[in-house]
């Protein structure tokens, strides 16, 4: 799993010019999209509920996110690309209206907008969240291919699988599928 210094890291790579708000942003949205696409997080470290939209707390305390991008799956690379690439054309004003959400909103506690705190976003509420979105709103980032499989599932495990699944519930699905 990817941490954030590597995720900060790989946006930097893909936009040099990107200011530290803006950086902040595509790592939340990167962490959102990766919880609703796959269930899963992109990486761990926690995201604080500031005045201004959520914080990678462990990425504010450094000066640059010196991460090492190699680190990151090609799963992980493509949904950050697929995020850096829907979001790229917003400054960082936008991006922070656009991350104050349900997770925001709840790690709050209905705070006034400028007053400061260090609440912990939930990430199953951010999953929530994000799916919502995912199935509410037409124009959102695109899932990219193999999102959804780990990097280590081959077609024999896939197979494997499906077959354990037909043994231990052929009959309840055949029994579903004449209903």
């Amino acid at each position: 799993m990817a941490n954030v210094y590597d995720v900060g890291q790989y946006i930097t790579e893909l936009v040099p010019t990107v200011d530290t708000m803006k950086l902040y942003k595509l790592c939340y949205f990167s962490q959102g999209w990766k919880l609703a696409w796959a269930g899963c997080p992109l990486f761990q470290e926690p995201l604080q509920a500031w005045a201004n939209g959520p914080i990678p707390i462990a990425l504010r305390d450094r000066s640059k996110p010196s991460g090492d991008s190699t680190n990151l799956t090609t799963t992980e690379r493509r949904t950050i690309e697929s995020v850096v690439d829907f979001y790229r054309d917003k400054d960082s004003i936008e991006l922070s209206e656009l991350s104050r959400g349900k997770a925001w909103k709840e790690a709050r506690r209905n705070l006034p907008a400028n007053v400061r705190s260090q609440e912990i976003l939930s990430v199953t509420t951010m999953r929530e969240e994000f799916t919502d979105l995912l199935h509410s709103t037409p124009n959102v980032p695109s899932c990219p291919p193999r999102a959804l499989i780990p990097e280590n599932y081959s077609l024999e495990t896939a197979l494997a699988a499906i077959a354990e699944i037909e043994k231990t519930w052929g009959g309840t699905l055949a029994l579903l599928a004449t209903r």
